[in-house]
């Protein structure tokens, strides 16, 4: 077991029951309806009735005798097939001896949207609403809604193709529910499902992948599909990724006992030099962004969708009231583990890292949004000069599932150790009120430095004429060497303090005055 000590100085300064398809291997027979329309391609009959209850919108502005919403229907049907098959890859579909493929237009219950059923002899066929007027939150065109339900159960008809498998519900509709969006871009009915129900993937941020196998949990997954092929694959258009095709090429090939989800992890080692780990939980770092940028112009986002939702339901830490606080997190490389801060005032935060097979992503979320991978490092510092700020930790594991004991110690008596910034700011202490005063600051300079040999400077600001005293600590606390006091005036100093011989090579802390911390390398 790998031990991580993870030690934190915090200084105080859907609608339920919506659906789109249920579990999709069923036995009920096939509807009778009275007529049929052979689509222009000749490979669909869309069968339909003229009357009763299953009848579509019977509109007809061309005056073909075929009801428009029909014709839309073998349309959908005829594109769907070509972008699937021809444009983006994936095999054909099993079709009926006819060589033809049946999709029933129908009036179905009030939240099924459409169903493709499976059937022994390994076809399938599709049944699709009668209309979809009112149905979606995110899309209010309703001719939009019955061409990517077409293209999200066609979809599922060549899933069949590959491996017909109750276990995999959720992967397909990962699939179905990604596709439908490539296919009508502008409608956004998916994201409906992030955070709809109990199963959803932002209400479970910390469980596995694969916790759940059913087609409802699937719903939500999508995005991660838009990350696959925009991030992962990195394809000029979603229409010439592979990744999620190669992903059901894999899961074909494999045997029974192979799992989509191991499928998935292949293709992610063999074909992109990735892992799952990685990739999920960067994915779900760059969630926590969700609802903060109006637009794409940034370095986190991967699908425009993320504009329109709020982030992952994670939990924060908002009180402590111990100086040290412990916590033990266990890590997997099927999920990730959160650690968040929420404050509504200053702190600064420094976190020290033992090494461990893990990844690790650090987020800032306030004005100065940041997303860093810091896999590997040693440590962590931020000063968190704004109020309300949430600085998030997400894990995941390299290799297989390890208990990691993560330690907080966490100041919240008094202001006065403040961490500043070594770049863009100095952040000095009202100690009557506890209330940060905001400077331009350069930090220690020139940084990093061969302290044998050069001159360190670095800028002070005091309200009083006074000496100060000058520490340096390693990154562990111990102290290393004290300084001879220096004096100070009133205002801005520029202080330079004496070249250090036999300072080994490192990282290291400047205390000053016991109120300031800087921190600087030393090198040789």
């Amino acid at each position: 077991m790998k031990l991580l000590y993870f030690s934190i100085i915090v200084t105080f300064i859907y609608a339920q029951g919506r659906y789109r398809c249920p579990d999709e291997i069923m036995r009920d027979d096939r509807p009778e309806l009275e007529m049929f329309y052979e689509s222009p391609s000749g490979h669909f009959l869309i069968h339909y009735d003229t009357s009763g209850d299953n009848a579509p919108d019977l509109l007809d502005e061309n005056l073909n005798t075929i009801p428009d919403y029909i014709e839309e229907a073998a349309l959908a049907a005829d594109s769907s097939r070509y972008v699937l098959t021809q444009q983006m890859g994936f095999t054909q579909e099993n079709d009926d001896a006819d060589g033809k493929y049946d999709i029933y237009i129908l009036e179905l219950s009030s939240n099924l949207w459409g169903q493709t059923q499976y059937e022994s002899g390994e076809s399938s066929f599709i049944k699709i609403r009668n209309s979809y007027d009112g149905m979606s939150n995110f899309c209010n065109n309703s001719n939009d809604l019955l061409w990517l339900t077409i293209a999200h159960e066609f979809f599922h008809a060549i899933q069949y193709s590959y491996r017909p498998n109750s276990s995999d519900s959720y992967f397909r509709e990962l699939s179905s529910m990604w596709f439908e969006n490539i296919f009508v871009p502008e409608c956004y009915d998916f994201l409906d499902f992030v955070d709809m129900g109990s199963s959803s993937l932002f209400n479970n941020p910390n469980d596995a992948f694969d916790h759940s196998t059913l087609g409802s949990y699937g719903y939500s997954l999508s995005l991660f599909a838009h990350y696959l092929s925009t991030v992962v694959d990195n394809s000029d258009s979603q229409l010439n990724s592979s990744i999620i095709r190669e992903v059901w090429e894999r899961y074909a090939e494999g045997s029974n006992s192979q799992t989509i989800f191991n499928s998935l992890k292949d293709i992610l080692q063999d074909n992109y030099d990735t892992s799952f780990p990685y990739v999920w939980s960067d994915f779900m770092s760059r969630n926590m962004f969700c609802g903060i940028y109006d637009n794409m112009d940034n370095n986190i986002y991967y699908h425009d969708g993320q504009i329109q939702i709020d982030p992952p339901n994670f939990n924060y830490e908002t009180s402590f009231e111990n100086q040290l606080e412990t916590y033990s997190i266990n890590i997997n490389d099927d999920r990730v583990s959160f650690l968040g801060i929420d404050t509504d005032q200053q702190m600064s935060v420094i976190a020290n890292f033992h090494e461990g097979d893990y990844y690790l992503w650090s987020g800032l979320l306030f004005d100065d949004f940041s997303l860093d991978d810091i896999s590997g490092d040693s440590t962590f510092d931020i000063n968190l000069l704004e109020e309300s700020s949430k600085l998030f930790f997400i894990f995941s594991n390299m290799n297989g599932e390890e208990s990691i004991s993560i330690d907080f110690s966490i100041n919240i008596d008094g202001c006065t150790d403040i961490y500043a910034d070594n770049y863009n700011q100095l952040a000095t202490i009202d100690n009557d009120s506890c209330e940060y005063i905001n400077q331009l600051f350069r930090g220690v300079y020139p940084n990093p430095i061969n302290l044998g040999t050069d001159l360190l400077v670095f800028d002070y600001i005091s309200s009083s004429n006074k000496p100060i005293e000058i520490s340096i600590f390693d990154l562990k606390g111990k102290s290393i060497k004290n300084l001879s006091p220096i004096l100070v005036s009133q205002g801005i100093n520029h202080v330079t303090i004496p070249s250090m011989k036999n300072l080994p090579s490192g990282n290291y802390f400047l205390l000053i005055d016991n109120s300031l911390k800087l921190r600087l390398t030393n090198i040789k």
